[in-house]
């Protein structure tokens, strides 16, 4: 009679023990750290323990993913991650491995292709409809909410006939052309519904490498002010074979243009919300983007 006890009681010990490790924050973030956001967020629906606590308290999830983030992320990084409300450290986290990531193309709008396979190239070689060189876009959907980023895009067939800057986070869809600054484009792309634009208006900057001019829109297309074309302190174009750098400094509202570890000057004031890297290229033009690092930026004069 006392030896299923025995086996019950061994059970018992066992099934504690394996909870204290399963239910340990420090044990558990060490877990979470090889699981992409989408499967921890699925985890942290599994049961009330892991994802959903009954009192102000942080559940296990977000406990763990908490002490992750802030011992995997570098200073530039936790900068970079604003807190917003009804958020909490899973949306940091999913936000720290998109900062962790290579930049890509991730949407091509009007007739750009990748370079093979690599989504980091894209070139324009297509034509519209009537036979007529166009201007292709395409752009990250790596979202910046806060913080300094800098970016570098290389051209190798650069007649100047290219820009390079912000937009709004959105999609696009098969009726949208043309560049950012183009009224058939933003009127066919749906801009991202959590974004926090802090009552800001420029929905897109863009560097002319043609001219050196800043183009601003504020995608306004029934009325209202379309498009600025602007100069700047430090203005000049680019060519082919430059490699120009941008500095998104959404801390001070500032987009800054450096070209072969130069910097030329910033060449708007005033940023505020959510945007992401885009380029918009004429035919035989191709263009790479890169991440760079912001003490690399600042280490230009």
């Amino acid at each position: 009679m006392d030896q299923p006890t025995k086996k019950k009681q061994k059970v018992d010990d066992s099934t504690t023990c394996n909870e204290e490790v399963l239910f340990n924050t420090d044990t558990l973030s060490k877990i979470v750290s090889f699981l992409p956001s989408l499967d921890l967020l699925n985890l942290a629906l599994t049961c009330k323990r892991f994802g959903i606590s009954d009192d102000d308290e942080l559940s296990i999830i977000k406990k763990s993913t908490h002490l992750l983030v802030q011992e995997i992320a570098t200073e530039e990084q936790l900068a970079a991650l604003p807190h917003y409300d009804g958020e909490s450290s899973l949306a940091d986290y999913h936000y720290l491995q998109l900062l962790k990531e290579p930049l890509t193309f991730d949407q091509l709008v009007g007739g750009p292709e990748y370079n093979g396979w690599d989504k980091s190239c894209v070139r324009q070689s297509r034509r519209n409809i009537l036979g007529h060189p166009c201007w292709g876009t395409a752009f990250s959907d790596n979202i910046m909410r806060a913080g300094k980023h800098y970016v570098l895009f290389t051209s190798h067939r650069n007649d100047k006939s290219l820009m390079m800057g912000v937009l709004r986070p959105g999609q696009s869809d098969e009726d949208t052309k043309g560049t950012p600054l183009d009224t058939k484009f933003y009127r066919n792309f749906s801009r991202t519904k959590v974004g926090r634009h802090n009552n800001n208006n420029v929905h897109c900057c863009m560097y002319n490498t043609n001219s050196g001019n800043c183009h601003t829109s504020d995608w306004q297309y029934w009325g209202g002010e379309e498009e600025t074309d602007d100069t700047w302190d430090g203005m000049e174009s680019a060519s082919a074979g430059d490699e120009i750098g941008m500095l998104l400094d959404l801390d001070e509202g500032t987009l800054s243009v450096y070209n072969n570890g130069r910097k030329l000057g910033i060449i708007k004031r005033g940023l505020a919300g959510q945007y992401c890297w885009a380029v918009s290229l004429y035919e035989g033009e191709e263009i790479i983007i890169k991440r760079g690092t912001i003490q690399e930026a600042e280490s230009f004069v």
